[in-house]
């Protein structure tokens, strides 16, 4: 394994013996008779096949991950959704009391969630609001993960951000994951990768050993109800010491394994394509319509599927809206994000509904 990350990970990660479970003792196909997991030999009707634990890390998956991202499919560990990969880095790197993770807000909360679950100490290096948009402070994060009086060992970069809805350039990016080599591993989350202008870092996956990607179905194939996701590493032996010290026996339910090979086929990813580009359409549309309302103060620039909007009365307007029965995020008490609210770009239907509730509130 590459010291950029061995020194990083949590000592007795390295030397611990993990658990093999029965499924990772041999490839589940058909010609071969299963005894040796305790399984129900019988099928009930209408759920053939599910009485048999899942493989936990099946290779096809792995092939059409490693096919949608373009990296190798030894630089995949499949999780259930990004949810789980946040829980199994913070476990790998983190001493509890002792290390610390770097969080930019506003952005996803499950960082720090899962930070406080371990508990892993959080260091905040808020984003700086300007001309429209929320900057990164490299130059802030930089300067808290190499405070001796700290011990980072994780920096969280949401790139397109949640809530904010921006990306950040792939060169201030790079730069950061730069200075912070040997220092801390930088975590990309790019669950919205699919709805941004800039070219995915897995593009620069082997320039930077101490970056780790996240991924997911859930958004650009509308797959949410699956919980399907991964993280990713150009180093392959780092993902096997997670996949043999760090993930449950059986992570991966066989309904969502074959969904996720299913939509990141040809034709599917097709059809999941076209889907990015109806939502970006709408996206642009919504924007401009929310930025000739009188009560809209900011739409903010987005590269998402979804539109942070400053506004007069935002927690009224969200309780009128649900009123309504139209659900939005409410943003507007948080740090950072003050009178503001979220809303995910929907069906051109939806959206009109949301502009005439806006005109009618």
């Amino acid at each position: 394994m590459k010291s950029q990350l061995k020194n990083l990970i949590r000592p007795h990660f390295i030397e611990l013996e993990g658990y093999v479970s029965a499924g990772m003792e041999s490839d589940k196909t058909a010609d071969k008779i299963f005894m040796n997991a305790n399984e129900n030999p019988y099928e009930l009707p209408g759920l053939e096949r599910f009485n048999r634990y899942p493989e936990p890390q099946p290779k096809a998956l792995a092939e059409a991950y490693a096919n949608a991202y373009g990296v190798d499919a030894n630089q995949i560990m499949m999780t259930r959704g990004a949810d789980e990969a946040i829980v199994i880095l913070t476990k790998l790197f983190c001493e509890p009391h002792e290390d610390e993770i770097i969080i930019c807000p506003p952005t996803f909360g499950m960082y720090g969630v899962n930070a406080k679950t371990m508990p892993a100490n959080i260091l905040e290096v808020p984003l700086v609001k300007k001309m429209g948009t929320y900057l990164l402070d490299s130059e802030a994060i930089i300067k808290a993960a190499y405070n001796q009086e700290h011990s980072v060992k994780l920096v969280y970069i949401c790139s397109p951000n949640n809530p904010t809805a921006n990306s950040f350039t792939r060169d201030e990016l790079r730069s950061l994951i730069n200075e912070l080599d040997g220092q801390a591993a930088v975590i990309v989350d790019e669950t919205y990768a699919e709805f941004s202008e800039y070219e995915s870092m897995t593009n620069y996956l082997n320039d930077h050993p101490n970056m780790i990607i996240l991924r997911t179905l859930s958004k650009s194939y509308s797959m949410a109800g699956m919980r399907m996701g991964c993280f990713i590493s150009q180093d392959p032996d780092f993902i096997a010491l997670a996949k043999a010290k760090a993930m449950d026996a059986y992570p991966l339910p066989k309904a969502s394994v074959e969904a996720a090979i299913y939509c990141l086929s040809d034709d599917v990813r097709k059809t999941a394509q076209d889907n990015i580009q109806k939502l970006l359409l709408e996206r642009d549309r919504m924007k401009e319509a929310l930025r000739a309302s009188g009560k809209v103060r900011e739409v903010f620039k987005s590269d998402a599927n979804f539109l942070l909007v400053e506004m007069d009365g935002a927690a009224e307007f969200i309780k009128y809206a649900a009123e309504h029965d139209v659900i939005l995020r409410d943003f507007s008490s948080k740090a950072h994000t003050q009178d503001c609210i979220r809303i995910s770009v929907s069906l051109p239907e939806h959206n009109d509904l949301v502009l005439k509730l806006l005109n009618d509130f």
